[in-house]
This record gives structure tokens, sequence and C-alpha cells, in this order.
């Protein structure tokens, strides 16, 4: 099965060259010709140099199809390696590519985690200090409050 196409082609190569010998030696159907001095049939001599000639002929076009032949089964070959390598290529970027992607899910999921986690503690910071600051504002105001009456009374001793 390797070798089909080589075989088919050959045969198919040897089937065309089997038609034109055949067809070669057919006589054709001419109109007829006014009287002409017919040369002597050739000899048989002359009929194996012919014959001898397009044999020739026909293995060097047999010679020719076969060396194209290989030269485009190597191209094809070669062509072949080349998207195999270009395939495994691919196939291992796929692979690390579906790595890298699982990785980023789980940092996405553990920078989630910690985003949820610093949110919190941001905002019991927040309410701690304004806590804090609440109390102090309660305390510098009572602190004034405190001042202004003494301040008050202080003014009202002074102006009896």
């Amino acid at each position: 099965m390797k070798y089909l196409g080589v075989w088919l082609a050959g045969g198919v190569t040897l089937m065309v060259i089997l038609a034109v010998g055949i067809f070669s030696f057919l006589p054709q159907e001419t109109p007829p010709q006014p009287a002409v001095v017919v040369p002597a049939p050739p000899t048989a001599v002359q009929l194996q140099a012919n014959l001898a000639e397009r044999e020739a002929t026909y293995q060097s076009q047999i010679n020719q199809l076969n060396q194209t032949l290989q030269e485009r089964r190597a191209t094809y070959q070669q062509q072949l390696q080349e998207m195999s390598l270009q395939l495994t290529a691919a196939q291992n970027q796929l692979q690390e590519l579906k790595a890298q992607e699982q990785n980023l899910l789980v940092q996405a999921a553990q920078l989630e985690t910690t985003r949820a986690e610093r949110l919190a503690a941001y905002q019991a910071q927040l309410e701690q200090a304004q806590a804090q600051a609440n109390t102090r504002h309660a305390q510098w105001q009572a602190q004034l409050n405190e001042a202004q009456t003494k301040l008050a009374e202080a003014q009202t001793q002074l102006g009896q």
C-alpha cells in the first residue's frame, strides 16, 4: 500500500506508451493524393533503428517521470514532517497555556480572598479609629465646655 501510487503511475505510463506505440503503427486515413513518387518502404534495419529511438525516448520520459515523482515524494515528506513538528509545538503551547490558565485562576482566587480579608481588616480599623475619634472629640468637647464654663464664671466674678 505504501507504493501504490508509484505502481499506479508506472502502470498508467506503460499503458500510455503502449497506446502511443500501437497507434503509431496504424495506418492513417488521408485523402487520396495525386500521383507522387512513393519512396521505398523502410528496411528492417531502419525500422529497428526507429523503434530503438522511440524506446529510448519513452525510457527517457519514464526516467524523468520517476525522478519528478521521487522529488515530489521527498518534498511532500518534508512538508509532512514540518507540519508534524508545528502540530507538536502547537499542542505543547496549548498545554502550557492551560497550565497558565489554571495558575491564574488559583492566583485570582487567592487575590480575591486576600482582598476580602484586607477589606474586613481596614473596615475594622476604620470603625476603631472612628470610635477613638468620637471618644476624643467628646472628651475635648467636655474639656472645652468645662473651660468655657470656668471662663464664664471667672468673667462673672470679675464683672461683680
